[in-house]
């Protein structure tokens, strides 16, 4: 059950969870996990402008079993049908995360934006993030 609701039986094809610097996606009918990175440098342009730009990319592979897929995607189905309106706030675009599912014809997307650690935005982001760091590196940020 999540929150006070049944889990839905959904049908869904590929998982979703973007931040700043790495992308996790998961396949349904894959037995692993794929992570790509991208480390950004700070670049001060002058005085008041900042970017980033990239300077190291990789891309991991990660074993998931078929029962953490699921609750993967549980926690993400509950993320993005039932968004937290958070007074979290960071500057510097700090916390931005995407967090979604897709099934085939159909993609559900919940962004955060500047919301700093958005793991500690509802008790479904702790549960994501703290599945996925056993299986792989992911950003609180």
């Amino acid at each position: 059950m999540i929150g006070n609701r049944e889990k839905k039986s959904i049908c869904w094809k590929t998982l979703r969870i973007e931040s700043q610097n790495q992308v996790i996606v998961i396949d349904k009918y894959e037995n692993y996990g794929v992570r790509d990175t991208c480390d950004l440098k700070e670049v001060r342009i002058n005085e008041s402008v900042i970017e980033y730009k990239p300077i190291d990319r990789g891309q991991e592979y990660f074993d998931i079993t078929e029962q953490e897929k699921d609750s993967v995607f549980y926690y993400i189905y509950d993320i993005v049908t039932n968004p937290v309106y958070t007074e979290q706030f960071a500057t510097c675009y700090v916390g931005n995360i995407s967090i979604g599912f897709s099934t085939g014809s159909v993609t559900q997307v919940c962004k955060y934006n500047s919301v700093g650690n958005w793991t500690t935005i509802s008790l479904s982001t702790e549960k994501l993030y703290n599945l996925l760091r056993r299986k792989t590196k992911i950003s609180e940020y």
